[in-house]
């Protein structure tokens, strides 16, 4: 991808698109939580919205039934968990369309679009993984983990790496901040060439001392020899 963001941003754009992805797929299958009998007689696959039960090999695919959320086998973090993937989602979605925008213009090369990004990626990671742990500590019996849980967790990785990645750039994105401000008289420190070369550059003058006169003197005479 061309635009003027560093390698840094546009690994990150990548891992972020990547980890969205996985979330997606994590967030919209049934498998959840999963319970299956010997060889598979029986064999229920709950998601957040809707759940598959196979019964000798004939399946129906439903709304996640009220038995879930209200009944014996309430999952008390249900609804919360339904609530969450929306979250992320849209706070992902908004993060991946500033990652595009900074990439691309340099107008939102901006030291606050870098933190942005980086302070918004890694807390969403962090409360991701702290739902996933409490979903798994209440998941009823005799249910187990699936795969579908598997997914987000390791999209909630990448979104956390996506976020790390953005820490070397806000570093150097403030130390440009500080090599193109203005000085007092409003010109710009570090970014003013003088036109005198390098290798003619030397000390200021000081004006003419008794020193340098008399070295003019003694000079001027033996060049009239």
């Amino acid at each position: 991808m061309c635009g003027p963001a560093s390698g840094w941003s546009k690994v990150a754009l990548i891992v972020l698109i990547v980890g969205t992805a996985i979330h997606i797929a994590g967030w919209a299958t049934t498998n959840w939580m999963t319970y299956s009998t010997t060889n598979s007689v029986v064999e229920t696959n709950i998601g957040l919205w809707r759940m598959k039960s196979c019964v000798s090999g004939t399946c129906k695919d439903t709304t996640v039934t009220s038995q879930y959320e209200t009944g014996e086998q309430k999952l008390d973090t249900f609804e919360d968990l339904r609530r969450g993937p929306d979250l992320t989602l849209g706070v992902t979605g908004y993060n991946i369309f500033n990652m595009i925008t900074r990439t691309t213009i340099n107008i939102y090369k901006t030291l606050d679009q870098y933190d942005l990004i980086m302070n918004v990626c890694i807390p969403t990671g962090g409360c991701s993984f702290v739902g996933m742990v409490i979903f798994i500590t209440t998941i009823p019996d005799p249910y187990v983990v699936s795969y579908s849980l598997g997914l987000t967790v390791i999209a909630m990785t990448l979104i956390l790496i996506a976020g790390t990645l953005m820490i070397p750039d806000s570093f150097n994105d403030n130390d440009r901040e500080d090599d193109d401000s203005d000085d007092y008289y409003g010109t710009r420190r570090r970014s003013v060439v003088s036109p005198m070369p390098l290798q003619k550059r030397g000390p200021a003058s000081r004006g003419v001392t008794p020193i340098s006169y008399r070295g003019a003197v003694e000079g001027s005479r033996w060049r009239s020899y």
